[in-house]
């Protein structure tokens, strides 16, 4: 518990490539190239996930596994960041897309958590490149590590959201 406790604090969650059949309780279990979430190994690391342009793709390997209902579950049940951010619980999508910032100097400003077509405009984007508390903005995300999200990984989300963030 203590070394999927460290893991964790120290980078962030997500992962590369798909779930493999393997059971697990900790990452250790699943070996050098794979983490643990949800008892299913899941091949990569948590801090740079390669995922593919499409919101099921981020959906299940980004915010499932490591910001709703996976490792933290901050954005999952009755959580603080439930309360002041989207809740990843379910199939976040409307939660996501569209959506007005929670945050008031965002929501003041007209921002949108995924506005398609407009990553710049997006505040997800925003919120995973800050590496600490923003007076107008909140905390980076993720909590445990903000800005930790890797570049290729934003880039496979500005394009999501650059192809107008379609649900499929």
């Amino acid at each position: 518990m203590v070394g999927r406790a460290l893991i964790v604090a120290a980078g962030a969650f997500a992962c590369i490539g798909g779930v493999s059949p393997v059971q697990c309780a900790i990452d250790a279990d699943c070996g050098a190239s794979a983490f643990c979430a949800q008892g299913a190994c899941i091949d990569g690391t948590r801090s740079c996930p390669l995922l593919q342009p499409k919101f099921s793709s981020i959906n299940s390997r980004l915010l499932q596994v490591g910001c709703g209902v996976g490792q933290l579950n901050c954005h999952a049940g009755d959580s603080v960041a439930v309360q002041s951010g989207p809740s990843f619980a379910g199939h976040p999508y409307t939660t996501l897309v569209n959506a007005p910032a929670a945050n008031r100097l965002g929501s003041a400003r007209g921002l949108v958590l995924v506005k398609p077509g407009d990553p710049g405009a997006s505040f997800l984007i925003t919120k995973l490149q800050l590496t600490s508390t923003d007076p107008a903005f909140g905390p980076g995300q993720p909590a445990s590590a903000p800005g930790s999200t890797c570049a290729a990984t934003l880039g496979v989300i500005e394009q999501w959201i650059q192809l107008g963030a379609p649900d499929d």
